[in-house]
């Protein structure tokens, strides 16, 4: 399996489109033909089921007539008046009798026998003593009297007529070269005189096995499957497979049937699924079952089968080829994309694709060319970025040269100062020092926010000086944020904005609030707050796009601050000011957290 994956993997996509789709339209066709076959097997199966049980009951009513055929020559014979008459009369007292025995009754029950070939004997059974027999029509029934089946038919006044199951044919004559005898189904009915409604004789009328189940041989049905006459305890009385005679149908596979119902079921035989039919034989106490393999009816079903299998092959030949050029069409242009991306990869930023139309296709070549300019749009803003940074540090190390003449002056100032008495130049004098160590961070972009509040309280220890005490500060600090750092000279420019252009245009007495927090999402915030004169909404619109880049007495502009925070958070930041006229201004800087 990982061998398979690993080949997947590997081949181009065109052709993992064109396996996909084959391998997606293989599964669907074989579900939707398994459930197709199964769907047509099953209406084949039942179909058959009604036909071979039609066929079963065709097979039955044809026996039947033949047995009908049988009971109506016995009605014939034993409703015919001159018979019963005979049977009845005085034999000895009649002188014509024997004459009348031997030219008219006789030869009559032997034309009988003789019209019907399938009867294979004709015996009639006299209860009269006086009548001689005449071989081999008319016997005595004091020959078979002691018969089980003879005492019981003579002894029930209400068993008139009736069949006798298979038995072995009862030879009465020792005839030569007659052969063993046969198996045979009989059909008996009693003769009553015409006179006197009493028993006279009792006729039965024998046919072979053979001959009245000769229609399980000829049947179209037995083509395609077998058929069995069973009697009630499950033996085989005829069939079409030879060599199953007297043995028990369990021998078969086959299960117990219903005795005196039909049955009409698929099982299983031999462990093959068969159709079983039972028809049951009520006169002869006997059932016809048909057993038909499944297979056998679902030859069609299986032919068509193959060919729609065969179909099916032939149309995924043809889609996969016709998939393979219309996915190999279309990746042509995602070829062209690649390519393009090699030359970017190889260093030509000025590579676009050709935009043909407007599906997917284009919008990733659209997207790429967007891509590719942004890129060289970034490229070159780098590389100027790169060149004021280089101007930046430049200055940042002439502005640094000799620090420590700049410090020792203000030392100097400070010890002058002091001499003098004037402390308000001595603590001027620290505050500016402290202010331009800050400022310079020995040439570092980055700053501690604790130094970063340091910076601006020298700031705005220096103002205090300016304004005369013109303002108060309050300070809500977090002193959690002292451990971060954050970009250099970020937060003095606006409080110089709020003394400049909010507190000092007020001419009285204000208020300005320094916070830092901590906020959630790992993000840091700094709001600068005063009450002084505001801004109206025009100005606050001015300011925000840029086009005041420099306000007065502010060595920052809210631009330069923007950009900054943008060039080192990216989207990592927000930058807000609401003012209103007469309230005041408040400036709210969040960023992402950073430690030193």
């Amino acid at each position: 399996m990982h061998k398979i994956t690993k080949l997947f993997r590997n081949l181009s996509v065109t052709w993992k489109f064109v396996a996909t789709f084959l391998c997606i339209l293989a599964v669907s066709l074989s579900a939707c033909g398994i459930y197709l076959y199964l769907q047509l097997s099953g209406s084949a199966v039942s179909q058959a089921q009604m036909v071979m049980e039609q066929n079963l009951l065709q097979t039955r009513n044809s026996l039947m007539n033949k047995m009908n055929m049988i009971q109506n020559i016995s009605k014939l014979l034993t409703s015919d008046i001159r018979l019963q008459t005979f049977l009845g009369s005085d034999f000895n007292k009649n002188s014509f009798a024997y004459d009348d025995y031997t030219s008219n009754i006789s030869p009559y029950v032997e034309n009988v026998l003789r019209q019907n070939p399938s009867v294979h004997s004709l015996r009639v059974y006299m209860t009269n003593p006086s009548i001689p027999e005449i071989y081999d029509s008319f016997y005595q029934i004091s020959r078979i009297e002691d018969q089980p089946w003879v005492r019981e038919v003579t002894s029930d006044d209400t068993n008139i007529f009736g069949w006798r199951g298979l038995h072995t044919e009862k030879l009465l004559l020792n005839i030569p070269k007659r052969g063993q005898p046969e198996n045979v189904f009989s059909f008996y009915q009693k003769i009553n005189s015409i006179r006197y409604f009493d028993t006279v004789g009792l006729l039965e009328i024998e046919i072979l096995e053979s001959d009245l189940f000769d229609i399980l041989n000829s049947e179209s049905t037995g083509q395609i499957g077998e058929l069995f006459m069973i009697d009630r305890d499950n033996h085989v009385v005829s069939s079409n497979k030879s060599g199953l005679f007297k043995q028990q149908i369990t021998d078969e596979g086959l299960a117990q049937l219903p005795i005196d119902t039909g049955f009409n079921q698929v099982l299983k035989v031999n462990g093959r699924k068969s159709v079983v039919i039972s028809v049951p034989l009520h006169d002869l106490e006997l059932r016809l079952i048909g057993i038909f393999p499944v297979s056998g009816l679902n030859e069609k079903v299986k032919e068509s089968a193959f060919s729609i299998t065969g179909i099916l092959l032939i149309a995924l030949v043809v889609l996969g080829f016709v998939v393979y050029f219309i996915t190999n069409a279309l990746l042509s242009r995602l070829k062209r994309i690649v390519l393009a991306m090699k030359r970017v990869k190889e260093g030509s930023l000025t590579v676009s694709v050709p935009v043909q139309s407007n599906d997917e296709f284009s919008q990733i070549a659209i997207s790429f060319n967007h891509m590719t300019e942004r890129i060289h749009e970034l490229v070159e803003t780098v590389y100027k970025s790169q060149l004021m940074e280089r101007e930046a540090e430049l200055k940042a190390l002439e502005s640094q040269v000799n620090p420590h003449f700049l410090y020792n002056t203000l030392a100097t100032i400070s010890w002058v100062a002091r001499k003098a008495n004037s402390t308000e130049i001595v603590h001027l004098s620290g505050a500016l020092a402290q202010f331009y160590r800050l400022v310079l961070n020995k040439g570092r972009r980055e700053i501690l926010i604790k130094d970063e509040l340091e910076m601006v309280k020298a700031y705005l220890a220096i103002q205090k000086f300016r304004f005369e005490e013109m303002f108060d500060v309050v300070y809500d600090i977090d002193e959690r944020v002292y451990e971060y750092c954050v970009v250099k000279n970020i937060l003095q420019p606006i409080v110089e904005n709020a003394l400049n252009h909010g507190i000092e245009p007020k001419r009285d007495r204000g208020t300005l609030q320094i916070k830092a927090s901590l906020e959630a999402d790992d993000m840091l915030c700094f709001k600068v707050i005063d009450d002084g004169v505001g801004m109206s909404k025009e100005r606050l619109a001015a300011l925000l796009v840029g086009n005041i880049e420099r306000t007065s007495g502010s060595g920052y502009a809210v631009k330069n601050i923007t950009e900054r925070l943008n060039s080192y958070y990216g989207d990592k930041h927000a930058f807000r000011i609401h003012s209103a006229p007469g309230i005041g201004t408040s400036v709210m800087i969040t960023f992402a957290k950073e430690r030193a």
